[in-house]
């Protein structure tokens, strides 16, 4: 095929289908609920349980991390996170949350 040059940079540019677009706005709208939901159910989480589970995951800490943070032992740390994530799991079943396959 024979394009005129500089046709790469253009290919950057290309235009959504409204299938596509449709498509985007339904998973940001699901991604919102679920943020929405997940800080509900974190909002049910015990102080230490919120704050070992934003350490770990929202800022990537690794349990012994955590635990010389807090003053305990990794296992602690991670018996704690393992606990708040079962909590979040019961949480998130207990309202209907959870996604259903098929």
């Amino acid at each position: 095929m024979d394009c005129s040059p500089g046709i790469e940079n253009h290919a950057m540019f290309l235009v959504q289908s409204p299938e596509d677009l449709i498509i985007q706005e339904i998973d940001e709208a699901a991604e919102e609920l679920l943020l929405e939901r997940l800080a509900e159910a974190i909002s049910q989480l015990s102080p230490t349980q919120a704050r070992r589970l934003h350490a770990r995951y929202a800022l990537k800490k690794k349990f012994r991390e955590i635990a010389a943070d807090e003053g305990i032992s990794g296992s602690c740390a991670c018996d704690i996170v393992t606990g708040a994530l079962k909590k979040l799991q019961k949480i998130f079943a207990k309202n209907g949350w959870l996604e259903k396959e098929d």
